[in-house]
């Protein structure tokens, strides 16, 4: 069954590929504005469509089972449903609630394909068989979930407490991203590593390097909404790290 999971997780990696990497946020904007006539939906879902692709011809070539025809139907089918879902997504408010259920929902539609495309009967018996080789993968895997995913969770999650602007005019544009993007590799990679006290010293480090910040301020409000992006960082970053760690023991 290692076929299986292989494909799983390179499915899982080329949408999260294709939703946070390879979809500039001037798309969105358009799909949520012109739905489904937008144009840059339709070109989002051929992103995805190419990606997609690219994995099951690639799946298929190295493990030769003869699906051919699954392969084509398979990649129509995860552009027709990520269209779909993402044209139902453009008619909400936005928020995380909006968000999880249409990543929980192209992640289902991605492990049905997958177990369509197995010779497995269930899910079980899938799993039961399956977790052995897929280190790099699920390592991967881990790494893009830190990234924008988390970058995207956690903007929604503080958006009830955004700052007024003035506190925003003398920073360094996208600064603020990047920072916690860099943060969560190197906490993941201490976890990963099984080096929980690195995440100690980073944690450390930032709160030395902002201290400055907090104390010129005076403001209560922006010492808590800096500590709510840190623990919110942190708490994710912990929780991928130690799933993945969980899950490559079993591999």
């Amino acid at each position: 069954m290692d076929e299986q999971i292989a494909l799983l997780l390179a499915l899982l990696l080329a949408h999260f590929i294709a939703d946070f990497y390879l979809q500039p946020m001037h798309w969105v904007h358009n799909r949520n504005t012109y739905h489904y006539k937008s144009s840059k939906l339709a070109l989002h879902v051929l992103v995805h469509g190419v990606l997609s692709a690219t994995v099951l011809i690639a799946w298929e070539h190295i493990y030769g089972l003869g699906e051919w025809p699954g392969v084509l139907l398979a990649t129509l089918s995860i552009m027709l449903s990520h269209w779909l879902i993402d044209v139902g997504k453009s008619y909400t408010r936005g928020g995380i609630i909006p968000f999880v259920v249409d990543q929980l929902a192209h992640i289902m539609v991605i492990i049905s394909l997958c177990l369509w495309l197995s010779d497995a009967d269930t899910l079980t018996q899938w799993a039961s068989q399956g977790l052995s080789t897929q280190s790099l993968w699920v390592t991967l895997l881990a790494y893009a979930l830190v990234l924008n995913p988390c970058s995207v969770a956690i903007r929604m999650l503080l958006e009830r407490w955004q700052l007024p602007c003035s506190h925003n005019e003398q920073q360094l544009p996208q600064a603020g991203h990047s920072i916690g993007v860099l943060e969560r590799v190197l906490m993941l990679t201490f976890v990963l590593i099984d080096e929980l006290a690195g995440v100690g010293f980073v944690l450390a480090a930032k709160s030395v390097f902002r201290f400055g910040d907090l104390t010129n301020s005076k403001e209560k409000h922006l010492t808590e909404y800096v500590m709510l992006g840190t623990l919110l960082s942190v708490t994710l970053t912990l929780a991928i790290g130690l799933a993945t760690r969980a899950l490559l023991n079993t591999l």
